[in-house]
Order: C-alpha cells, then sequence, then structure tokens
C-alpha cells in the first residue's frame, strides 16, 4: 500500500465493510481486522502470490491503509531503500546484524522484488 500510495479511507474502528473472505458485510474491530488478515494468508497455502501482494488485492475492499503505515514503518521502509539505493551494508558483518532488522528487511525485500517483478511483467502499471 505504501509503494502504492493508497490513500487512507479515514476508516475508524468499529466500521463496516464487505470481507473478502467471509463474502459477507462485517462488522471490523482491530482484532477482526488481524483476523481477516490470517484468514486472507490462509487462502492461498500454496503460496501462488507473496503475502504482501495477497494482503494488497484483499485489504483494499476492507481496510484503512493508513492503519499499516506508521512512523516506524516509514522509517523502516526509508532505511531499506537508501540501503538499496547507495549499497549501505545492514552491519560490519552478519555477527552483528540484529536478527529483527534483518528479518524486517527480507520481508520488505521480498516484497519489492515482487512488486517489480509485476511491472515487469505488465500486471500492474508502473509506480510513479
Amino acid at each position: 500500500m505504501s509503494y502504492y500510495s493508497i490513500e487512507s479511507r479515514n476508516l475508524k474502528f468499529p466500521y463496516k465493510a464487505k470481507s473478502p473472505t467471509l463474502k459477507k458485510q462485517i462488522v471490523y474491530t482491530e482484532e477482526e481486522l488481524w483476523n481477516e488478515i490470517d484468514r486472507i494468508l490462509a487462502e492461498d497455502a500454496k503460496r501462488k502470490f507473496s503475502p504482501g501482494q495477497n494482503l494488497y488485492y484483499n485489504l483494499l475492499l476492507c481496510a484503512d491503509s493508513s492503519y499499516f503505515f506508521d512512523i516506524d514503518t516509514n522509517m523502516l521502509l526509508e532505511e531499506y531503500m537508501a540501503m538499496k539505493r547507495f549499497n549501505i551494508p545492514i552491519a560490519r558483518s552478519i555477527d552483528d546484524a540484529e536478527f529483527e532488522r534483518v528479518s524486517l528487511f527480507s520481508a520488505i525485500d521480498e516484497e519489492y522484488i515482487a512488486i517489480q517483478k509485476l511491472e515487469q511483467d505488465g500486471t500492474r502499471k508502473v509506480h510513479n
């Protein structure tokens, strides 16, 4: 959602929206939104798409992008892009790298590569 600059829908909990997994209108609370995320990810057991692709195309129907995009997430994405753009190492050595940061950057990298592949294949229009 961040990559494609999806604007906030200004949804406030609780709110009603159609569930992409249950195919009916439900009331979303924070807990129910996370239940929806679990259901979305469970639907693609064979991993035909990346988790980010599944969430992007499904959560647009029932969630607000601003819920997932806070200051910490923004900073993490900025750090990842700076590392990629300027070839900055994550740490002096793999032993010095923080496990959590390596895990988060790995997930971001997986999704970034998936986005680039979709754009190269022409499946999704190129980001401006």
